[in-house]
């Protein structure tokens, strides 16, 4: 990229992170303390879990619907979601009876579920083609995920000492402060959709340009389907004349009724090749959603339910020290996505992800065998490393599998498919902890785990349509 590239990039990404991080470290701050306060006030193990999954099954409910209205209006939504969160974080401060918690976690899971589609079709458009792409949705997960990794401890230590409601207040001060960031950036996150015209907005200017001079030169060729096609719509009349800002470019009748003849003829064959009953017919971007599907059901079934319950009753642990073995775990995750970019340009993208679940599915598989306080504490840690550079490598192979002009469905479909772990994971674990007992839960999320990196592994096709740059 060049330096006006650069600059914009880094602007985008601080525009970004300065909410969702924020978010981020909120939702992480309850980590602990949710289950265990949940626990305090009567909940069983399976009411806990269902608590837990109502977060999931908010954000299945508003990822479609994101999407498509992210695409309709062009219009990101960013703030709502961070109020969302707020009035979860508030509630928990307010909630006297478990019952009541149900209904602050969907609202964490629906502004969670608007947050992460919103940002994620922002970054994805905007990268797409990037030689950078993989350093930069690196950056972005280690700012998320250091701010999600430092708060359980956080949260427990202040829990520890103080009481959960203090917890939950300091969650409540944080959301209310990202709410007012968020306003602050409508402007600028406006301007990335609309100001633009075009995907790369970098680029808006010259590829105008380029549309102004094949039209001169009578060799019009565009992507209808793309937003280039809207210049050529927003500054046509009736007559067949093109006008851009500064002046008019004409044409006669015949070569305008060709273009829109042409127009819809395009749009069609598009609609008709990329629609979502493709997208579910694409073996690769299914069986990535799998994969997600079973990154989710292993972290939200153990970091945000087995650990914290597990570690308290089984291995005798306090609120504190779990709370710092969850945030030491995160930051080891960090220290590795910082250099998943490179690890993916080494070893590519499908081979990473594979690699990266095997050594999720050993800190789980360490614990079922020694069954001790060093395989409680090499589970928490193999498992955040495991993730620690599957989430760029499944974002890049994301966008290399799905045409771009089809993110925003894509996206939407992709995190519904996914977040489906959110629902099923503490639901399932709860369920199986409760009338068995936690190493049937911890071999549950194994073979969940071990299935989807064998499935991906197998089926996934290689991804050719980019080249990964450090």
């Amino acid at each position: 990229m060049d330096n006006i590239s650069n600059i914009s990039a880094k602007k985008l990404l601080f525009t970004i992170l300065s909410t969702v991080a924020l978010a981020d470290f909120g939702l992480g701050l309850n980590t602990v303390v949710l289950p265990l306060y949940a626990k305090s006030l009567g909940a069983s193990i399976i009411t806990i879990g269902l608590i837990i999954a109502s977060f999931g099954l908010a954000r299945i409910l508003i990822n479609i619907p994101v999407s498509f209205a992210s695409k309709k209006y062009n219009k990101n939504f960013i703030h709502i979601g961070i109020f969302f969160i707020l009035l979860g974080a508030a509630g928990y401060y307010f909630s006297t009876f478990y019952d009541e918690l149900f209904v602050f976690r969907f609202f964490e899971g629906f502004g969670s579920g608007i947050i992460n589609t919103s940002s994620m079709i922002i970054l994805t458009k905007r990268f797409y083609q990037d030689e950078k792409r993989a350093k930069v949705l690196s950056r972005y997960m280690i700012a998320r995920r250091l701010s999600m990794g430092l708060a359980p401890f956080i949260g427990a230590i202040i829990a520890f000492k103080f009481t959960d409601k203090s917890a939950f207040l300091l969650y409540a001060s944080v959301m209310l402060l990202a709410f007012f960031i968020s306003l602050s950036n409508k402007k600028f996150l406006k301007y990335i959709y609309t100001g633009s015209g075009s995907n790369n907005y970098n680029n808006a200017n010259a590829e105008k340009q380029n549309i102004r001079s094949a039209i001169k030169n009578d060799n019009v060729v565009l992507d209808f389907a793309d937003e280039e096609s809207n210049i050529i719509k927003n500054y046509s009349n009736n007559n067949g004349n093109i006008k851009d800002k500064n002046k008019d470019i004409n044409i006669d009748r015949d070569r305008g009724r060709d273009i829109d003849r042409d127009k819809g003829i395009a749009s069609e064959r598009i609609i008709k090749k990329r629609g979502y009953l493709d997208l579910l017919t694409n073996i690769s971007f299914v069986l990535l959603c799998f994969l997600t599907f079973s990154f989710f059901f292993s972290r939200i079934g153990s970091r945000r339910e087995l650990v914290p319950l597990v570690g308290a009753s089984i291995i005798h642990l306090n609120k504190a020290y779990i709370g710092l073995l969850i945030s030491i775990s995160a930051l080891i995750g960090v220290i590795l996505t910082y250099y998943s970019d490179k690890t993916i340009k080494y070893l590519g993208i499908r081979r990473s992800i594979v690699i990266s679940f095997i050594i999720s599915a050993m800190g789980i598989l360490w614990f079922i065998i020694f069954r001790d306080l060093a395989g409680f504490v090499a589970s928490i840690i193999l498992l955040s490393a495991g993730g620690g550079f599957s989430g760029p490598a499944r974002n890049l192979y994301l966008m290399d599998s799905v045409d771009r002009n089809h993110y925003d469905e894509a996206i939407g479909i992709y995190r519904t498919l996914s977040d489906l772990g959110f629902v099923l994971g503490p639901f399932i674990i709860g369920a199986v902890f409760y009338y068995s007992n936690y190493l049937a839960a911890y071999s549950v999320i194994a073979v969940i785990i071990v299935i989807a990196a064998i499935s991906f592994g197998l089926f996934a096709k290689k991804n050719h349509m980019h080249n990964i740059a450090a």
